[in-house]
């Protein structure tokens, strides 16, 4: 990737409401050149889409969960594909899961994180993947209340233009 990509998508990161003028100018190239680069790194999905990260708990949403699943013993590959087709039919009906991710760790093969109203939404949640007939087990759940303003850092991608600037 062109150095001038990197530089755009993680100045982007930082702030992605900023025009292709405001970016050229720090990035000192011109605004058409920022515009190719812009243009290049949507063809090639680097960048997925674009969007607000809200103060969830100002929108009804009080409770964010991270569910850790495990496949069950002795699953083929076979059953492995009927796993990822009710996984896609679960999170269809589920537009609250913001991830579902394969992983390893802590004796778990995923994760799936999600946003509820409040801890019954959640329940009821968990019921529905726990009946899902999927052949996987709910290991567990981390649960953190997006309205305890004690919380450290929120949902934010800005910073991780600082930890890409490091390693470099």
């Amino acid at each position: 990737m062109k150095d001038v990509y990197k530089k755009l998508l993680l100045e982007m990161l930082a702030n992605s409401k900023r025009s292709d003028r405001e970016l050229a100018k720090v990035l000192h190239v011109s605004q058409p050149t920022v515009t190719r680069a812009r243009n290049w790194l949507e063809k090639n999905n680097l960048i997925n889409e674009y969007t607000v990260i809200p103060d969830f708990s100002k929108i009804g949403l009080g409770l964010v969960a991270f569910t850790f699943v495990k496949l069950c013993a002795g699953s083929t590959k076979e059953k492995y594909e009927g796993v990822k087709k009710k996984a896609k039919s679960f999170l269809a009906r589920h537009p609250n899961v913001v991830m579902a991710l394969r992983g390893e760790g802590i004796g778990c093969d995923g994760v799936i994180v999600s946003l509820h109203k409040d801890f019954a939404e959640f329940t009821q949640f968990m019921r529905e993947l726990k009946t899902e007939k999927v052949d996987t087990e709910v290991v567990g759940s981390f649960l953190a209340s997006l309205q305890d303003g004690n919380q450290h850092r929120g949902l934010t991608f800005r910073h991780i233009k600082e930890y890409v600037d490091r390693e470099d």
